[in-house]
């Protein structure tokens, strides 16, 4: 029988699940990455991610920060670093 189901378990279930997982994985490695950078430039990390070689990807909100970001650092957390220009979207948290 088909019954209604809450918007809990919908959250909780497939793909959506999958899609929240995933975004939780991203915000604690860009939190992880923050917490390495120079206070000015985490100001303008957008975003973080792992590539299937290890290498990490950084979004820097501006192609000055990525500039900065990228020649200051040849190795971030142990890894290959490319960066990245992601424009920032309003309400985005720092």
């Amino acid at each position: 029988m088909n019954r209604p189901r809450s918007l809990a378990e919908l959250l909780n279930s497939g793909g959506i699940e999958r899609l929240a997982r995933e975004a939780r994985r991203r915000r604690a490695l860009a939190a992880e990455i923050r917490a390495l950078l120079p206070a000015e430039e985490a100001l303008h990390l957008v975003s973080a991610d792992v590539d299937d070689t290890g290498c990490l990807i950084l979004g820097m909100d501006s192609a000055a920060w990525a500039a900065r970001v990228r020649y200051g650092k040849l190795e971030l957390a142990g890894r290959r670093l490319k960066v990245k220009v992601v424009p920032r979207v309003d309400g985005a948290q720092r």
